[in-house]
């Protein structure tokens, strides 16, 4: 059994992921992201703030996902 996903603010990770989510919202992200020839980008950078948890701490995408929607 999983734990819920509970982010302590004062990991490093939490830290390092933060400044990147900050990055990633930016409108040069969404530029760059859409030179590549990516379509419908919020749902793209969604996808990989997802694929960053995943690594950062090491959780399968499906458990995040859950955990995502339980919390709405």
């Amino acid at each position: 059994m999983k734990h819920r996903l509970n982010l302590d603010i004062k990991d490093p990770n939490y830290i390092l992921l933060k400044e990147i989510f900050k990055i990633m919202d930016s409108r040069e992200t969404s530029e760059i992201l859409a030179s590549f020839g990516f379509k419908n980008l919020n749902k793209q950078i969604f996808t990989f703030k997802i694929i960053f948890i995943s690594m950062f701490f090491g959780l399968d995408i499906p458990f995040i996902l859950s955990e995502l929607e339980s919390k709405e």
